[in-house]
């Protein structure tokens, strides 16, 4: 009797494992008429889900009675073979492979904004190829160079055919990116006056009304509207057509101020001046510096990786909305973000910001060979750091 009993358990056991098994696996949703992901790859304790399949976000899983657990949330199913009924969508197992695996820069210490809903929002991603550590761009579902983005913003702009707000760029990239890379895209953006962008830090799903939604967390940041054509032809060793020369007329002098101070993202190190910081200590001169009203040349060099970048920016962004909020509730009782747009501008003006930023080392320097540049000695101010790496 008691073999008959264990057996039975046993028996019980396995086709419980059996039942499970089914599931696990990366499934597919090819007609979504919900908020769920398109994408989710189940394992015996987890479950990863992603919009695009370049990037995921993983939460512990359990699975009974034909029911997934997770996010504090338990989802009934139907499962046949290939084929589950999840939250209303029928998801398909395949063997998916993603152009592109992307690690985001993960920071989530720092305030992020979103984007206005108006806003057509045009996405760029670069990160690495499968299984190999070679770095590439994906418009849509192929890889493309980055002189490839002129008609691909031209096409995703022109798909709308009326735009109540500007259409920003979101950058979905590796955190270990380097900024050689993405110096191209800068280039790219500004020549088509694409100046305000989105990076991308972080996303996040969770429950709303038994409907699981992504929130995306992203930094609002801005190319200051100058652009050496000589600079790039060298880089990119090629000829191409200047598109948007204007840019390149925009007078240097506007950017010169009494009270100036410059920051440098050197070898993934933050710096002031020539004075190397930790984060700690960098972030807290910045807040200092920022509350002297004092105008910040802020540059990059091309060794230095994406997450870095992100986090070089993310201080400097801080700083500001730090004292914007100081001021807003000093003169309207309450903080920056619940200010209509008039308001903003109130504070901007008593706190302005308007920064040289998101320009490499090398690309600024270059500006040297016009006369009427007025940074002469921006490369005495640079670390010795800088140097070496040219060595």
């Amino acid at each position: 009797m008691k073999k008959v009993i264990l057996s039975s358990i046993i028996a019980l056991l396995l086709l419980s494992c059996s039942k499970k098994e089914q599931y696990y696996g990366t499934w597919t949703c090819e007609f979504s008429y919900g908020a769920s992901p398109t994408f989710m790859k189940i394992d015996a304790d987890s479950i990863s889900l992603s919009e695009s399949g370049n990037y995921w976000n993983t939460y512990p899983l359990s699975i009974n009675n034909n029911c997934l657990t997770f996010l504090d949330n338990t989802f009934k199913t139907s499962i046949s073979k290939d084929s589950m009924v999840f939250e209303g969508n029928v998801y398909k197992k395949d063997s998916f492979s993603s152009l592109l695996n992307i690690k985001l820069p993960e920071l989530k210490t720092y305030h992020f904004q979103e984007a206005n809903p108006d806003e057509k929002l045009i996405y760029i991603k670069y990160g690495k190829v499968p299984n190999s550590n070679e770095f590439k761009l994906q418009l849509n579902d192929k890889y493309a160079n980055f002189a490839a983005i002129l008609d691909y913003f031209s096409h995703e702009v022109g798909s709308c055919s009326k735009l109540s707000s500007p259409a920003r760029v979101v950058l979905i990239c590796d955190k270990d990116a380097k900024m050689e890379d993405l110096e191209y895209l800068f280039f790219e953006l500004t020549k088509m006056n694409a100046l305000v962008f989105y990076t991308v830090d972080h996303v996040k799903y969770k429950v709303i009304d038994q409907e699981i939604e992504q929130k995306i967390f992203s930094q609002e940041n801005r190319i200051t509207p100058i652009f050496n054509i000589k600079y790039n032809q060298k880089i990119n060793d090629m000829d191409f057509e200047v598109i948007y020369t204007t840019m390149n007329d925009k007078p240097l002098e506007d950017f010169k101020f009494k009270n100036t101070q410059s920051l440098f993202l050197v070898n993934d190190r933050f710096h002031i001046g020539k004075k190397q910081y930790n984060l700690e200590t960098f972030t807290k001169k910045v807040d200092s510096i920022v509350s002297n009203n004092t105008q910040l040349v802020s540059l990059f060099d091309l060794k230095s990786n994406y997450k870095h970048f992100t986090i070089f920016n993310a201080v400097i962004n801080d700083a500001y909305l730090k004292h914007y909020d100081a001021i807003a509730k000093q003169k309207f009782n309450t903080t920056y973000e619940q200010l209509n747009s008039d308001g903003k501008a109130v504070i901007k003006a008593l706190l302005q910001k308007e920064n040289i930023q998101n320009i490499s080392i090398s690309h600024f320097l270059s500006f040297a060979e016009n006369p009427k540049f007025p940074f002469k000695n921006i490369k005495e101010q640079l670390p010795e750091a800088y140097f070496k790496q040219l060595e």
